[in-house]
């Protein structure tokens, strides 16, 4: 029943990368000017999105559901949830729930994220149901999880068999990051907030040349220090190296500080930081070269 999710999930994925392919396209030949440069931010932001929905779609592609004498898991884009057997109190088909409503990732064929049962109230939903009836309920003493099982007598069967062994308590519910999940920086809210301040930093400063650019003259003077005296005369282009070292900051930067940030937190965050930083010196440094040029 998943076909319809990942269909809808990579018809969206298609839909953003075919609006950023376009406007990069427009943007790659453009003059250099604030609309080009709004036209570079559509980019950006379509280019994650395509990469966000791509990423959803995969999970939703990969989801599976296992069971087995100790624990039912739910596998769902670089995350293990764990639900020890001993945990299961009963099992209820979706026909007889009512409402559903769903917080989250919700579209055809694909609904992930808390939610409300009508008769069980809060749920965390992992499924992908084209009908309610499709559903699967399992209850827990601390929370019920929505799943969208094909064969629900055999689901059902499956947890009663494992229950009348009788489990002492084991481990509790939780959820086991797998693979890039494991990088301690998706849980670090410092780490979004350094990179949402680079990102603005690099986002004004490539506002600033582009809204700029247009008033220079056909040749322009650049200044070096004053105490060189030596003055050089270049096309206006050459002022636009000034972004070309802020966005090559950012690149590397960025890319050594997720790589320091799981050794050594402190340091990441500060390459993640010093990048921002930067980008507000180069815009200090762009403001007074156009004034002189």
């Amino acid at each position: 029943p998943r076909a319809l999710g990942v269909i809808v999930g990579g018809a969206f994925t298609t839909w953003a990368a075919f609006i950023a392919l376009v406007a990069g396209v427009l943007a790659g030949g453009g003059a250099i000017e604030f609309t080009t440069f709004l036209a570079w931010v559509v980019v950006a932001v379509f280019g994650a999105l395509a990469l966000l929905f791509g990423w959803w779609t995969i999970g939703i592609a990969r989801l599976a559901y296992e069971i087995d004498d100790d624990a039912l898991r739910i596998r769902w884009c670089g995350r293990e949830v764990v639900i020890p057997v001993v945990d299961i109190q009963r099992v209820v088909p979706g026909r007889t729930v009512g409402e559903e409503t769903v917080s989250g990732l919700n579209w055809w064929g694909c609904h992930i994220g808390r939610g409300m049962a009508a008769s069980l109230g809060p749920t965390l939903f992992f499924a992908t149901h084209n009908r309610p009836e499709d559903n699967v309920f399992v209850v827990t003493p601390g929370r019920t999880y929505g799943l969208t099982v094909p064969d629900q007598v055999a689901f059902a069967e499956a947890c009663s068999r494992r229950l009348i062994v009788g489990f002492e308590p084991g481990e509790p519910q939780r959820v086991e990051p797998q693979g890039l999940a494991l990088l301690p920086l998706w849980g670090d809210q410092d780490v979004w907030f350094a990179l949402s301040f680079v990102l603005v930093a690099l986002g004004a400063l490539g506002g600033f040349l582009f809204s700029q650019y247009p008033d220079l003259p056909a040749l322009v003077q650049i200044d070096f220090p004053r105490a060189t005296g030596i003055v050089r005369v270049d096309h206006p282009s050459a002022l636009l190296r000034i972004g070309a070292v802020g966005g090559g900051i950012v690149a590397v930067n960025l890319g050594l500080g997720f790589l320091l940030h799981a050794r050594e937190r402190a340091a990441g965050l500060w390459l993640l930081v010093s990048a921002g930083l930067i980008q507000a010196v180069l815009l200090g440094a762009a403001v007074v070269a156009f004034e002189r040029a």
